[in-house]
């Protein structure tokens, strides 16, 4: 779509205040405009546009009032995968991180769609886990709240996603050694998580463990964990390896204590002893 037909940012924040505000419908708008300039400004650094207003009516829209057809949600979908989840890959401070942060958000909510009413092919749930795989390996950017900008959290974000995905019926048993092994990948991650990263983290992989993954592949996991971080150790700057360090010892502790609402204790074991070694 021709970027001149969409709205601006700041026409855009007055039509969707007063969405939110049901003193106005979506459907008695350009109502096609309306989400393509939604999706257009999901990376805007004005925070009450992006969280308050884009994400907020797109949870409505999809969850809430199921106001979207299953037609329109492929189309964000397809849209969502191909121009905005890697837009800017591999910057480290840049506002990039906002597109690529909240289309992961909007890209967890039509998968949540999805789980009712199966309108994504199979197709398409095998080239968003491949796609969701190879982002979170490639993103840099870990900052959580920025300054005057509002919340970029991509590393929860897309743990949020995960976490609806690993719930997704056509997930498959065998796939899930996979995901569990890029968000491991992701907790050593040599820059500190400042804003609650580990528990959001955690919450895939439980649902991992829920959908039947067998808790052994974890503590297969922990125990390599002390070697490999030895080999962190020779291959990274000093505070590099302190990071990782941090952020190893943050997810172990929320571990142990998220264990304590389900009947593991076998793995509680594990994450104790690995904490205990590190």
């Amino acid at each position: 779509m021709k970027e001149e037909i969409l709205y601006q940012e700041q026409e855009l924040k007055l039509m969707l205040t007063d969405i939110k505000d049901r003193t106005v419908r979506l459907q008695e708008l350009d109502e096609e405009r309306v989400i393509r300039s939604m999706l257009h400004h999901i990376g805007s650094t004005d925070p009450e546009l992006r969280d308050q207003l884009i994400y907020t009516l797109f949870y409505r829209f999809i969850i809430e009032d199921e106001q979207l057809t299953n037609e329109q949600l492929t189309d964000l979908f397809n849209t969502t995968l191909k121009y905005h989840l890697f837009h800017g890959i591999g910057e480290a401070a840049s506002d990039t991180v906002f597109t690529r942060s909240f289309s992961t958000l909007l890209i967890a909510l039509i998968v949540h769609q999805d789980r009712q009413q199966g309108f994504l092919s199979e197709p398409d749930l095998e080239m968003l886990k491949a796609k969701l795989l190879a982002y979170l390996d490639c993103e840099i950017d870990t900052r959580g709240y920025v300054p005057t900008k509002g919340w970029a959290h991509a590393i929860a974000h897309v743990a949020d996603t995960f976490d609806e995905l690993v719930l997704h019926p056509s997930l498959d048993e065998t796939e899930f050694g996979e995901i569990l092994e890029a968000l491991w990948d992701k907790v050593m991650f040599p820059s500190v998580y400042l804003h609650d990263e580990d528990e959001r983290l955690l919450n895939p992989i439980f649902a991992l463990l829920g959908r039947g993954m067998d808790e052994h592949e974890i503590i297969v996991l922990l125990e390599g964990l002390p070697a490999r971080l030895s080999v962190q150790k020779q291959q990274l700057e000093p505070e590099q390896y302190w990071h990782v360090v941090h952020n190893l010892k943050t997810f172990l502790k929320s571990f142990f204590v998220k264990l304590y609402d389900v009947n593991r204790p076998m793995l509680q074991t594990a994450v104790f002893e690995t904490l205990k070694q590190i």
